[in-house]
């Protein structure tokens, strides 16, 4: 077999270079590439830039790229509407940002598209949390239970409160039906059509309403009107049916999300992508016997991978932390893989250094 090399460097639009002596690889429909496994990374903010210009998503999802003291990042803006406002009136749209997603120099350019996917799904997983209502019975108040700013702490802290009431069992259709009464999402109705029980497993099958007129005007999230589907779930009881509801949601707006996604035209994330393609796609442009046969290249490819995994070790610090990281290290033997820095300083922390 030949193995062809390239003697120039890749164009640097993006940072990317190949390592020293990679080889190209001939991929099943002909054409020669050298993969990003064989390539080493220096991004910018120019180059970030320049990668999310070429994703496209849903149209109120705004990707992002700045850096700050703390280096590079992507983060998603999203051009939406207060959820809390569910008045009969037409609702001024915001533009408002989700968490900094930070990105290392040496970050693959795949890797990047895909963090501004997840980036993309979370911050639309925030605002789905947040359409799932439930009316309060001793209230008679609204609250979103699934969304993202319940005070955690506050719950860990009394738990008690939050653990689910005993029931008398009988009629968990009935039970089932009356709760649900209760809830919304997205202010459309929600319905058990019906219940088929398993040997395994209960099916519920569920029915969404339509939005109300006005948020139909809005365009909110018309994909949830009247949409029918199956819960399978192990047990009927009302917090675990309200939690699958929840899932679901979520599962839903992932795909959507995925079947909009695109890099360059692309839709990398769709169900119409064969995975099996892609296995065999993988596999042709992973050579790595036949190129690790070249010592020059097999010593640059080997320095990189330590080096890059290298730079992502942390320090343990002081405190009950670095106790709890520090004896997790410790327990297991002959543990592989790049330690903490400190890992054998002594004198940090009140425990000190536990030894094997």
């Amino acid at each position: 077999m030949t193995v062809h090399y390239l003697k120039t460097h890749l164009p640097c639009s993006c940072c990317e270079t190949q390592i020293p002596a990679a080889p190209l690889v001939v991929l099943p429909n002909g054409k020669p590439v050298i993969p990003q496994h064989y390539l080493q990374f220096a991004q910018t903010l120019l180059s970030l830039r320049e990668i999310l210009q070429d994703i496209e998503s849903l149209p109120q999802f705004l990707l992002f790229a700045d850096e700050d003291a703390g280096g590079l990042y992507v983060q998603v803006g999203m051009i939406g509407r207060e959820n809390y406002d569910r008045g009969e009136n037409l609702r001024q749209q915001k533009l408002v940002y989700g968490r900094k997603w930070r990105i290392d120099q040496d970050t693959p350019t795949s890797e990047i598209i895909q963090t501004a996917f997840l980036a993309i799904k979370k911050a639309r997983e925030h605002e789905i949390r947040e359409l799932f209502t439930l009316v309060d019975l001793a209230s008679g108040k609204t609250s979103a239970p699934f969304s993202t700013h319940q005070d955690l702490p506050l719950m860990a802290n009394n738990s008690e409160l939050v653990e689910p009431v005993a029931y008398v069992a009988g009629d968990e259709l009935a039970v089932l039906q009356q709760l649900i009464k209760r809830c919304r999402f997205g202010e459309r109705s929600i319905e058990i059509v019906d219940l088929l029980t398993r040997k395994q497993h209960f099916i519920l099958d569920i029915k969404l309403g339509n939005a109300p007129s006005v948020r139909r005007a809005e365009g909110e999230m018309p994909e949830f009107d009247e949409i029918e589907f199956s819960l399978m779930i192990n047990s009927l009881t009302p917090e675990n049916v309200l939690h699958e509801l929840m899932e679901t949601f979520i599962r839903f707006s992932d795909a959507t999300v995925a079947e909009h996604f695109r890099y360059k035209g692309f839709k990398r994330f769709s169900r119409a992508i064969d995975p099996v393609r892609i296995a065999a796609l993988s596999v042709a442009s992973r050579p790595y016997a036949r190129d690790m046969e070249n010592a020059q290249f097999a010593k640059h490819f080997r320095n990189l991978n330590y080096q890059t995994d290298a730079n992502r070790v942390p320090k343990l610090g002081q405190g009950a932390l670095a106790d709890k990281n520090r004896a997790a290290i410790f327990s297991v033997n002959n543990l592989l893989g790049h330690m903490p820095v400190d890992l054998m300083d002594s004198g940090l922390s009140g425990a000190g250094v536990i030894s094997r």
